[in-house]
């Protein structure tokens, strides 16, 4: 019967089950930077199926393949190194997302001398993928950025109110003390 009691709500001490902050912006991290590595993997695989085919119509394209292979390493190297601003440790994964987009929908559009063959071919099935895995490093990039600003906000105002509270000030102050902190 214990079960179905409500004794916890009655003590001091919270349920075990309940994350602290540190804990909770711990494990969210953690979640974002394995989805970031995942993605950035997948990226670097669709390229590397791609390499021979292309470096044999051409090769311009191909050593551009090779370019992005290297920057999905690094970046994601990066990520599983870590680092103390989400801005700088998402801004190349949302940055890489986005550049990629931006050189398959360029290839798409214009004849150039990396890509004359695929004007107008939206239909490749690796092309699809591809997009719509840079589009989710954008989207994880630009939501992991979101994130870590406001988890770094939120520790400053839950300190600065406790302090400013308990001296009995007002909330118009607690937040503008969380903006600076």
């Amino acid at each position: 019967m214990h079960l179905l009691s409500r004794e916890h709500e009655h003590t001091a001490t919270p349920p075990s089950a309940a994350l602290d902050h540190a804990t909770s912006h711990a494990i969210t991290s953690a979640i974002l930077r394995a989805t970031g590595i995942v993605l950035l993997m997948s990226l670097a695989v669709i390229h590397i199926v791609q390499l021979v085919p292309t470096f044999q119509q051409t090769p311009l394209l191909g050593v551009g393949y090779l370019f992005v292979i290297a920057a999905t390493v690094v970046v994601g190297a990066r990520l599983v190194k870590g680092h103390q601003s989400s801005a700088q440790l998402w801004l190349p994964v949302a940055a890489l997302g986005a550049a990629v987009f931006v050189g398959y929908a360029f290839t798409r559009i214009l004849s150039t001398p990396l890509d004359n063959q695929d004007v107008g071919n939206w239909a490749c099935t690796l092309g699809m993928a591809a997009l719509f895995v840079e589009g989710l490093l954008v989207s994880v990039g630009a939501y992991a950025i979101s994130q870590g600003r406001r988890l770094m906000l939120a520790p400053a105002s839950t300190r600065s109110g406790a302090a400013h509270s308990a001296s009995g000030g007002d909330g118009a102050t607690r937040s503008e003390s969380a903006a600076w902190n």
